[in-house]
């Protein structure tokens, strides 16, 4: 098992799960729910592999230059990802080339935001800060997400959504205090808070680069994000001549950052930005756990407390429903799917067993069920329309 390729690896649970979505009772409404729900367990498994990073860098790398160690991460991911795929001499640039230029800055934006600037301010953040602190303050990266796909890319988000983010806020104040008699506020949380938004951005971004398979765009976004943090390292004179903790970094990066990040992609495509973000919220989680388990830490009273508020936050949120009448336009495109209520498109016998991915086109449809911001839910809303809980 462990020496397969792991985009094969990746691609296997992925395959899992939706031949186990087909398989299921041809109710509209079973099928909906055991796609969301599968959605909500590739955003988890993403969330445990990212949020025991802290914990690993500690433990592994905890005498790395900061850019050199954002670098590998990042370079570990990317070559996890695209190694596999380039010894099978599959089409990577070309994937690239074809898609359309508004992805391809999105891409570059993704790049930019989620691969150079914040893994940077996250390392500085993690050698000047305990793990667990790390940890919780890395909740921050949902509420930006959420923020950020609410007022920029109008992606619907209830009251209730808003309400658990108050919850998560409150908990990264308290987290943000150095836990001493006089509360001061840790400078160096700023940098944890800094690589939260940036990855909000990165996550938004990457969200709409709907015509790359997710392991090409995870495995370019840690190539090239990797490869610019690494030369910079060497510019900036922070190099390492540490080979345990090279190694250790970039295996970190592999799991934490490249096989986490597909999964995380994954589930942006099948429940939208701001709700992939809230179940990826539970990683920090673990990696607190394992910052008293495995490093020994002890944090502070109040950082425990503010542990406990931000997890009533991410209760609030895993509570949500949302429901109404809306309509789907005529639309045209390809992707990995099963034969529920939006796909009931002609074959031409060439396309396989579902679930598939060929090229289809949608007619209008105007129905109304429980639903999340996925591809085909990307509507827009009108107040006191429906059922939100």
């Amino acid at each position: 098992m462990a020496s397969r390729p792991v985009t094969q690896e990746v691609e296997s649970v992925v395959e899992l799960f939706r031949r186990s979505d087909a398989s299921l009772s041809h109710s509209r409404q079973r099928r909906e729910m055991v796609l969301v729900y599968s959605g909500a367990f590739l955003a988890l498994l993403s969330a445990v592999l990212f949020g025991i990073s802290p914990v690993l860098i500690k433990l592994f790398s905890s005498e790395m230059p900061p850019v050199l160690t954002a670098g590998l991460l990042y370079l570990g991911s990317g070559s996890g990802l695209l190694f596999p795929r380039l010894i099978r001499n599959e089409p990577i640039f070309k994937s690239i080339r074809i898609i359309p230029l508004t992805q391809k800055f999105q891409l570059a934006g993704a790049i930019l935001c989620g691969g150079i600037i914040a893994p940077i301010f996250l390392t500085y953040g993690i050698f000047h800060s305990s793990a667990f602190q790390v940890s919780a303050l890395l909740n921050l990266e949902t509420v930006a997400t959420t923020i950020i796909a609410a007022i920029i890319f109008h992606e619907h988000v209830s009251a209730r959504v808003w309400f658990g983010k108050i919850f998560v806020i409150a908990g990264a104040l308290l987290l943000s205090l150095t836990g001493k008699m006089d509360m001061v506020f840790s400078p160096f949380s700023f940098f944890i808070v800094g690589a939260c938004i940036f990855w909000g951005i990165d996550n938004n971004l990457t969200r709409n680069i709907e015509d790359l398979p997710p392991s090409v765009l995870a495995g370019i976004k840690g190539i090239s994000a990797g490869l610019f943090n690494v030369l910079l390292a060497f510019l900036l004179h922070q190099t390492s001549s540490d080979t345990k903790g090279l190694a250790s970094t970039f295996i970190t990066g592999t799991l934490s950052y490249g096989l986490s990040l597909v999964l995380f992609v994954c589930a942006l495509r099948k429940i939208g930005a701001s709700r992939t973000s809230t179940y990826f919220a539970a990683g920090p989680f673990i990696g607190m756990l394992g910052s008293v388990i495995f490093l020994g830490e002890r944090p502070p009273l109040v950082h425990w407390f503010a542990g406990i508020v931000m997890l009533l936050g991410i209760y609030t949120l895993y509570r949500e429903r949302h429901e109404h009448e809306h309509t789907h336009e005529p639309n045209a495109h390809s992707h990995l799917h099963i034969h529920d209520e939006h796909h009931q498109h002609e074959h031409d016998g060439t396309e396989g067993p579902e679930p598939h991915d060929h090229f289809h086109k949608h007619e209008r449809l105007i129905h109304s069920h429980h639903h999340l911001p996925d591809t085909h839910h990307r509507h827009e809303h009108k107040k006191h329309r429906g059922v939100e809980k």
